[in-house]
């Protein structure tokens, strides 16, 4: 009997892991994926070292919020070039990529229990090859919303955080279903083949000069009327 009860509670904890486990998710893709538009602003090359990506996941009724600075997801002209993520040579909003999607609920991702994020330098055939790991909070066997970020490497991950990189680029989103286990099919699954379509990164475009002198006047001016009042 004792043994019985035993083995019963055995099979409850294996059961309660599984149920909340994390999910497996292969961070990789094929070549050809992620594009250099900032060495040289409208002449699009194939990533290399010069680039870092990490992704972000969130439930899949989350909003993309990123349209608003450019649109993602541009097919490649030719063999050799790529678009920008907005469409043209730079973007022109430096506004804090990071922060507008953890705002929109989603989440930077981690090695699971760990605070590593899961970040690498792309390969010399503008491919992700980071391969499988176990993501911080996501459930086993579920589906989300993924977008796949990538910046200017010599700026670091603190730039993309921070939101000072000089270089930015984005997937577009796309769903991805964990896997239960290492083997599983849906966790083996690379990026790409789940729906990750071919993006570039590109320069963030300085102000002008000119607009730099008008907004500082203007926020002069806001400070005049604030102290007349």
């Amino acid at each position: 009997m004792k043994k019985q009860m035993i083995l019963a509670a055995g099979a409850v904890l294996l059961s309660a892991s599984t149920l909340f486990g994390q999910g497996f998710v292969t961070f990789a893709t094929g070549n050809n994926y992620v594009w250099n538009q900032f060495t040289t602003p409208g002449a699009g090359v194939k990533g290399n070292a010069n680039i870092d990506v990490a992704f972000f996941w969130a439930a899949t009724s989350a909003t993309d919020p990123l349209p608003a600075f450019g649109t993602a997801g541009n097919t490649p002209v030719g063999s050799t070039q790529s678009v920008a993520t907005n469409g043209v040579t730079s973007i022109t909003s430096p506004a804090n990529v990071y922060q507008t999607l953890i705002n929109a609920g989603y989440t930077l991702a981690l090695v699971n229990g760990t605070s590593t994020v899961i970040e690498q330098t792309i390969g010399a055939s503008a491919n992700i090859n980071f391969g499988q790991v176990q993501v911080n909070g996501m459930a086993a066997a579920t589906t989300y919303q993924l977008i796949v970020v990538g910046w200017d490497a010599a700026a670091g991950l603190n730039a993309l955080t921070g939101g000072t990189y000089a270089a930015i680029g984005w997937s577009n989103p796309f769903s991805y279903i964990t896997g239960a286990s290492a083997s599983d099919p849906n966790g083996t699954a690379t990026a790409n083949s789940d729906g990750m379509q071919k993006f570039g990164v590109a320069p963030v475009a300085v102000p002008e000069p000119a607009t730099m002198v008008l907004a500082g006047l203007g926020g002069l001016s806001l400070l005049a009327l604030r102290r007349k009042k």
